[in-house]
């Protein structure tokens, strides 16, 4: 595509006063530009359209940008998107700013001062390569290959396989990311536990189906718990939630704060930060009591009438009380026990279609059988519910009860009629989350419940409803191209259980112990040291035998990593690869990072330009490629995929997967081609490291994924390859639990039972030996971890009695939330100079009374204060935000070390306004991810003053604007 304009190719310096305002309909390049003279502007240049996608956030919108002489002047959104539908959010269209920005690290870089002073020499990619793998094998050789390790995570990466593949590669188990425990992971791999499916985040791009345009999207309702989707991805699930609000579909807001979501819902809930599990169990309590679920499901599709032996804590095996029984079913289909209501006794409960079931199963029963007292899974949820009254919630979570019950009749179809579920009607509903539970101890428990409450309502694989499996990954082909169904099984150990088939190791949820068996020795067969390197690696990888869901993304416990880097217990790592961000800005209690980063001998960093990370600790840093420069697939929207492509590109940027692929390629070859105990796949053919090391493996592997022979065939004809298209019928499919599977049966779910997991009794397997991660080789046990949802309250609140804080409560009196806003996502865009206009330093909304009571005016300055710490923000008066709660934005702010400001001011901007400063990062964790407090916890506020360096008006900003526009398109470096 090419279109003529006579705009020439200009000078980039002050951008137009009315940029705001051209935002909303593509950002352009041309306020920003100097004007030519008349003679200079009658030459006609081609401006070319090119197809990507933004990769602003975790999300990938497509885009269209346009091309003036290798310089991209304009982007807009693609109108062809069938969710985002033409928009672009502000951190998309401020591509342009980080792209050109004159921050941009355009060479490799070796420290050339100390640490915190910000001096550098640029050097050669040869050397960068030798200086990080000399630096790599010498760690290796003196301390062992546990020496290495390294992380990933805090916005504007994308190299989440690498980073857990690269210590693998040498011989390492330690890898950490911030996002993991404290982001997405607990829901995301909760959901493969509680029912082999996918989860509800809708700020991750799990949930799709409630955005489809068609007529038979049935969504009438969507809870929005604990998310900000018109914040964390406005261009897509924002704008998705705008269009599907102005069609009748009614909201319900799980927040603290009176978000945009809040803003527009039917009804608000704002929760006492951190409490989420009170309201979750307050739901369970009204729809149980008011047998508002929807029983035919939860009797035939949860295991919530199983009998739990109180020894065991889980479900009974029909054999274990009826020694003589015969299951009917398969061994990879055990059969469980009830209390059946047609005989009154209890009975065996076989696998089968609903209406083929021998029993009527009772849901909430407790009972004595042969002298021991049983109590149904149901029975068990219910007592665990039963305190929860509206009026308990509203005194413990500060959510009114005649709003919550709004919600939760609303969420229902209570006052529906026969559309009702109870009342076997088809009203519609889903839940969707994000990621404030993740971080906080609750950060298992939340999922759980929530699933829980779409489970017993029924609102799993049905039109309209979140908790709906995508992508048709219940059908297999047979050697003639036949679509079948199996039986479901969930693989583990890595996204989708990639590393069970690459090594053998793991079991699958659904095989039988049989059928795991003879697979693991198979595998483990042909390739036998492989198998034996990464079992290891997850025996001893840090903090596994307390928290081991981590294992589901192969990383380890950040706070334990923290202590054996200052302790060197059980084993010192030294050498350090992280793969992207600011970690000083995502880590909890920066300061206690900060303070570790002497005992580390040498630091790796990579990022398109520095941050306080690399200012304070890194020894040499490879320059990556913004997302302008960078071929990739990533998300999806809908049933498409879009091409993120190589608009331009200049300086010696690589794609974010080089840097670590030539490194492990170099210290290969100082070993002679193999790295003592360090992890290949089969015979030694390939190193373990998942990313490509050139470009051109990079294009290739992006080309292959939107089914176009080459990079060149996919260039020479985008549109032909772009969107790749998913026929609807094979990629949006309902009732799938439903359908017949091969064995005769209904294929159900991918869990144990081959049911929804409600009670998800798998978690207690892991607890005590790290099944299904750890196998066919168990991790030692820790406590029992718990299988329904259960109230936790904060350590640091006002009603906690934790000794941690109960000598200075009173001290601390308001408990601080956070999240994100538009304008930025996790620690990216700080030096992005028009969002920093819009939003120069983060507020601490407040509520009107409690400004009042100290005194402090809207835009006051304040400190906020932590029992780690204190930063300052900008007040932000409002009722958004219940009295006595607090809601701040992460922040950092680049400006600090800038060349602009006098050499004895300068800082490595991370202690200012960063609210990482306040987080906790000790116990108690979330016994089954470990994440720490980064919501929820308690502060003062003290009306103040601003930091002397800190950049408020947008004349301060204009050292940030875009002058590399003059950089020549280059070759690439690999």
């Amino acid at each position: 595509m090419a279109l003529k304009t006579n705009m020439s190719r200009r000078a980039f310096t002050k951008m137009s006063m009315l940029a705001g305002a051209a935002a909303s309909l593509g950002i352009s390049m041309s306020g920003s530009l100097v004007e030519a003279d008349t003679a200079e502007a009658a030459t006609t240049t081609e401006t070319k359209k090119v197809r990507t996608s933004c990769h602003g956030c975790i999300q990938m919108c497509p885009a269209i940008a346009y091309i003036e002489n290798g310089v991209v002047v304009r982007l807009e959104g693609d109108p062809e998107a069938p969710v985002s539908r033409g928009s672009l959010c502000i951190k998309g269209l401020n591509q342009l700013h980080t792209m050109y920005s004159p921050r941009r690290v355009l060479h490799p870089l070796k420290r050339a001062g100390e640490r915190g002073e910000n001096k550098w020499e640029v050097i050669s990619w040869d050397e960068a390569i030798e200086l990080a793998a000399t630096k790599i094998k010498e760690a290796i050789d003196e301390y062992g290959n546990y020496s290495f390790f390294s992380s990933v995570g805090g916005g504007g990466s994308y190299s989440f396989m690498e980073a857990m593949t690269l210590p693998m590669a040498m011989g390492s188990p330690t890898v950490f990311e911030p996002g993991c425990a404290q982001c997405y992971l607990p829901r995301w791999s909760m959901s493969k536990l509680f029912y082999g499916g996918d989860d509800q985040s809708i700020a991750d791009n799990a949930v799709q189906e409630i955005f489809r345009p068609e007529e038979d999207n049935k969504a009438e309702v969507v809870v929005i718990w604990a998310a900000q989707p018109s914040v964390s991805e406005t261009a897509e699930s924002g704008r998705g939630m705008a269009e599907i609000r102005s069609m009748g579909v009614k909201t319900i807001v799980v927040d603290p704060n009176f978000s945009p979501d809040a803003a527009k819902a039917d009804v608000w809930l704002p929760v006492r930060p951190a409490t989420d599990t009170g309201v979750i169990l307050s739901w369970f309590r009204y729809i149980f009591e008011n047998k508002l679920y929807n029983e035919q499901f939860t009797k035939y599709w949860t295991n919530m009438p199983f009998l739990i032996d109180p020894d065991t804590k889980l479900p009974v095996i029909a054999s274990e009380l009826f020694p003589d029984y015969v299951s009917p079913t398969p061994d990879n289909t055990p059969a469980y026990v009830c209390y059946d209501l047609k005989t009154n006794s209890v009975q065996p409960f076989a696998y089968s279609k609903p209406e083929d079931s021998t029993v009527d199963p009772e849901i909430f029963w407790t009972g004595t059988y042969n002298g021991k007292t049983y109590k149904t899974a149901g029975q068990i949820y219910k007592e665990e519910a039963e305190p929860w009254t509206l009026e308990h919630c509203e005194e413990v979570c500060w959510v009114p009860a005649d709003k919550n019950e709004q919600a939760i009749r609303l969420y229902t179809h209570a006052d529906d009629g026969n559309r009702a579920p109870c009342k076997g009607g088809d009203g519609v509903a889903g839940i969707c989350n994000g990621v404030a539970a993740d971080m906080t101890e609750s950060a298992s428990q939340v999922p759980i419940g929530l699933m829980g409450l779409d489970s017993i309502m029924g609102y799993i694989n049905k039109p309209g409803v979140s908790m709906t499996q995508k992508g048709g990954g219940y059908f297999t082909s047979t050697p003639t191209g036949e679509k079948v169904i199996e039986r479901p099984v969930t693989y583990n150990n890595g996204f989708g259980g990639m590393f069970s088939d690459m090594y053998g190791v793991g079991a699958v949820i659904g095989m039988s112990e049989a059928e795991n068996k003879e697979r693991i020795e198979k595998l483990g067969a042909a390739m036998p040291d492989s198998q034996r390197i990464l079992n290891k690696l997850l025996q001893d990888r840090l903090g596994m035998k307390d928290h081991k869901g981590l294992y589901a993304w192969c990383h380890s416990h950040i706070p334990t990593v923290r202590q054996a880097i200052a302790t060197g217990e059980p084993y010192k790592p030294r050498v350090w690869f992280d793969m992207s961000g600011n970690k000083l800005a995502m880590l909890g209690n920066a300061k206690s990072w900060y303070e570790v980063f002497p005992e580390v001998d040498f630091i790796i960093g990579q990022y398109p330009m520095l941050t306080s990370f690399h200012v304070e600790a890194a020894d040499l840093v490879f320059p990556l490629r913004e997302w302008l420069e960078e071929p990739m697939v990533n998300m999806t929207q809908l049933n498409t995929q879009w091409l993120q492509n190589e608009c331009t590109h200049i300086g010696e940027t690589v794609s974010h997967s080089i840097p670590a692929g030539q490194v492990v390629n170099r210290v290969r070859e100082m070993y002679g081609g193999h790295i003592p105990n360090g992890l290949e796949l089969g015979g030694g053919m390939a190193t373990a490291y998942l990313g490509s090391a050139t470009e051109q493996e990079v294009k290739e592997s992006t080309a292959e994924t939107l089914m176009a022979p080459s990079w060149d065939a996919l260039q020479a004809d985008i549109d032909k390859y772009v969107p790749c298209v998913t026929p609807k019928d094979q990629y949006f499919q309902y009732y799938q639990h439903e359908m017949t599977a091969t064995d005769g049966l209904p294929a159900g779910f991918g869990t144990e039972s081959r049911k929804v997991e409600t009670y998800t009794q798998i978690v207690l397997k892991m607890a005590r030996n790290g099944y299904p991660f750890c196998y066919p080789n168990p991790q030692e046990a820790c406590d029992d971890y718990s299988p329904i949802c259960t109230f936790i309250e904060p350590c640091e609140s006002p009603y906690s009695d934790a000794q941690q804080q109960i000598g200075d409560r009173d001290e601390y009196p308001f408990i601080l939330t956070s999240g994100r806003v538009p304008y930025f996502h996790h620690g990216t865009m700080r030096h992005a100079p028009f969002s920093r206009e819009l939003y120069p330093a983060p507020d601490v909304r407040i509520n009107t009374r409690d400004a009042e009571k100290l005194g402090i005016k809207h835009m006051d300055w304040v400190k906020v204060t932590s029992r780690r710490g204190e930063i300052h923000g900008r007040a932000y008066l409002t009722e958004g935000v219940a009295p006595g709660v607090v809601w701040m934005e992460r922040f950092w702010n680049p400006e600090c070390f800038d060349d602009s400001v006098p050499e004895a001011k300068r800082t490595a901007g991370w202690r200012e306004c960063n609210v990482n400063v306040l987080t906790k990062n000790t116990a108690p964790f979330n016994e089954v991810y470990g994440s720490y407090t980064n919501r929820g916890f308690t502060v003062k506020i003290e009306k103040s003053t601003k930091p002397d360096i800190i950049w408020i008006e947008p004349k301060e900003f204009e050292p940030f604007m875009p002058t590399l526009h003059n950089e020549p398109r280059t070759e690439d470096v690999f």
